[in-house]
């Protein structure tokens, strides 16, 4: 039996409210001039978690090979599902690219370590299967929302560290991540609030619980225990000029946008190479976090993920 403590419990039922609300919404068909192969097992386990997904245009010829887009989705690591920003990911499909999202195993089901193995084993089925199916990784962009940022940048600091790799017991991928796309990232586990109200105290109390999920059974005697956060994984970067450039999206009216903040600074202090894009709060209070991907047919949410897309070919030199 797992026992979790009071401020555990108010995390994973948080999470649980955000499922119910979400199985209430409606289904969206995808467009007609999108293909999508659905529920890949990447993993012969029959979990629904260690499934993924591809998105091409229909106009996409019989041997041609596309730009790469690999989606990690956001969810807070405790929710979320690979076909819950689908639309985002034909949008993008839409628009020349060949597109993945994978799914992985969720906190309290596993831990952080189980997380990045499992899109590690995503990545290999890529980089194994991608190339027959239409994938030029070439030209490799990966994009993630909130926690799916975090783990995006996670990924791209793997890729560069032999000490990450060690640390989260996974073998990196052959191909070049050519840029990074994160949306309105949560990548400070010190500071990681559900809500902008509360007492200080109850804040760092749900933190705490937050990074305590995420160490899982093995609790501080975790190898992961000092690469959780981007200011900390970063650190075992040898070289942070080898790190993909990052298009970094974000929104003053969202309510974790001190966590933008946080982590540009960081950047700023490493010197990663970085573009954001940050709308201001005078251009409405419906740019939420992580808008681009939850309502991406709205105008700015298209101007943004054309910006990205825009950034992507320009460092990878498809333009």
């Amino acid at each position: 039996m797992i026992i979790r403590t009071d401020e555990q419990n108010k995390v994973v039922a948080f999470w649980k409210a955000v499922e119910m609300n979400h199985k209430v919404e409606y289904s969206i068909p995808l467009p007609e001039d999108i293909r999508a192969e659905r529920k890949i097992p990447y993993i012969q386990d029959y979990n629904i978690d260690h499934m993924l997904c591809n998105y091409y245009p229909k106009s996409m010829k019989e041997g041609e090979k596309l730009p790469t887009v690999i989606n990690i989705h956001g969810g807070g690591w405790l929710f979320g599902h690979v076909e819950d920003s689908e639309q985002y990911m034909a949008e993008i499909a839409s628009m020349g690219y060949a597109v993945m999202g994978m799914g992985y195993r969720l906190i309290p089901t596993t831990d952080m370590q189980g997380i990045v193995q499992d899109i590690y084993t995503a990545l290999h089925w890529l980089e194994n299967c991608g190339p027959r199916r239409g994938f030029d990784l070439e030209h490799v962009l990966i994009t993630g929302d909130s926690a799916g940022a975090h783990l995006s940048l996670l990924v791209a600091c793997i890729q560069e560290s032999e000490e990450l790799q060690r640390i989260y017991g996974v073998t990196p991928v052959s191909f070049k991540i050519g840029t990074l796309g994160i949306s309105c990232p949560c990548a400070e586990m010190d500071s990681l609030f559900l809500l902008p109200y509360g007492s200080e105290e109850e804040k760092v109390k749900l933190s705490e619980a937050y990074r305590e999920l995420m160490l899982g059974e093995m609790g501080e005697d975790a190898p992961w225990s000092k690469a959780l956060s981007f200011s900390e994984f970063i650190r075992f970067v040898p070289d942070v000029k080898k790190l993909p450039p990052i298009f970094f999206i974000g929104s003053e009216n969202e309510s974790l946008h001190y966590q933008t903040l946080k982590i540009l600074k960081c950047m700023d202090e490493k010197q990663v190479n970085y573009e954001k894009m940050i709308w201001k709060k005078e251009d409405g209070a419906h740019l939420m976090h992580v808008f681009n991907v939850e309502f991406w047919s709205w105008y700015e949410s298209k101007v943004t993920n054309r910006k990205m897309l825009e950034y992507f070919r320009k460092q990878t030199g498809l333009n």
